[in-house]
């Protein structure tokens, strides 16, 4: 009896482990540069730090190679969860935005949820002299419980040949690839994380394509964008 009690006591905390089980991306890439993204979250919610929804961080905020200070655009076209629409709301945070899931008089039920996020991203394409780029950070690495598997499809425009494509796994800054590349053809990308990803732990990748399908910005949206965003920091 007391071996079992301690088998029980053994198991109890990895049964009741709060995680992601589950996380898919599917990006578009859009001739005018624009992202259309949709997020596919499934959670599995023991009441602890998923007790009535979830938060999910974007960072728009970043400094590019030349040390200028870029700001991503984004809107939030949606959010369901299990298929419903779910209320949400918008934050800054100090690199960017966070969503804020869920219903503050509501609890969530004991075990798996799907949670579904649609949005429009701007300013996340790299424009190279021989080709354009798009780094794009699946998974975010704010999330306080592990992911056990994620996965990206990126859509680009039609007639795109992709030319060159990276996956990395791991803390900010890692270059591991813990990852499986499923496709690479023609105009759409596919790959998927090979381990579980532990809390903060993200998944990136970068697929780079021939010019001449998304338009780049023009010298005059450059210079607003140079004012706008680095307003207060010269």
């Amino acid at each position: 009896a007391a071996a079992v009690a301690l088998l029980l006591a053994l198991a109890c905390p990895a049964l009741a482990e709060e995680r992601i089980d589950n996380f898919i991306s599917d990006v578009t890439v859009n001739a005018d540069a624009s992202l259309s993204a949709r997020e596919s979250i499934t959670v599995f919610a023991e009441g602890n730090a998923i007790r009535r929804g979830i938060l999910r961080d974007f960072p728009t905020i970043y400094t590019d190679k030349r040390g200028v200070r870029v700001k991503a655009g984004i809107e939030v076209i949606e959010v369901r969860r299990d298929g419903r629409p779910e209320p949400f709301a918008i934050e800054t945070l100090s690199n960017g935005k966070r969503i804020r899931i869920g219903d503050k008089d509501a609890y969530l039920d004991r075990g798996p949820h799907t949670y579904e996020i649609a949005y429009r991203t701007t300013r996340q394409i790299g424009f190279f002299a021989e080709f354009d780029e798009l780094y794009w950070n699946v998974t975010g690495n704010g999330w306080t419980f592990p992911i056990i598997r994620a996965a990206v499809i990126i859509r680009l425009p039609p007639g795109a040949r992709i030319r060159q494509h990276s996956a990395y796994t791991g803390y900010e800054g890692s270059i591991a690839s813990d990852a499986a590349v499923t496709a690479a053809n023609g105009s759409e990308y596919r790959a998927q994380t090979t381990r579980r990803l532990e809390a903060t732990e993200g998944f990136t990748v970068a697929v780079a394509w021939q010019k001449g399908l998304v338009t780049p910005p023009g010298d005059a949206d450059k210079l607003k964008w140079w004012v706008s965003d680095n307003a207060g920091y010269a």
